[in-house]
């Protein structure tokens, strides 16, 4: 009868188990490795993405601004006042009672 130790590992099988934890052991830094790259980059293009919208949203709230800006200016400039000051500058003045004719539409 052959006696067994416990613990110790049979002649040549101490190799396999070390070659075999090693290979584990790179398989996982290798895996880590690549979690860790994919990660560092959704990161960046996370940054990216929000770089872009925030200057989509700068551009966005300019021309509202603008677009505010020429709707008062356009308002101003249609004015009874404004028409009636500019048209005194280029020298018209109001129809004489029988100078208006008004046409129907059919």
């Amino acid at each position: 009868m052959k006696k067994l130790s416990v613990g110790l590992p049979f002649r040549g099988q101490g190799k396999v188990q070390t070659k075999s934890w090693l290979l584990l052991l790179a398989l996982g830094l290798l895996t880590c490795m690549t979690m860790c790259l994919i990660l560092v980059w959704s990161n960046i293009e996370r940054i990216d993405t929000t770089y872009f919208i925030n200057i989509s949203q700068n551009k966005l709230q300019e021309r509202k601004a603008l677009r505010a800006k020429l709707e008062v200016e356009r308002e101003r400039l249609l004015s009874p006042y404004e028409l009636r000051r500019k048209a005194e500058e280029i020298g018209m003045k109001e129809p004489k009672p029988g100078q208006v004719r008004r046409m129907e539409a059919r």
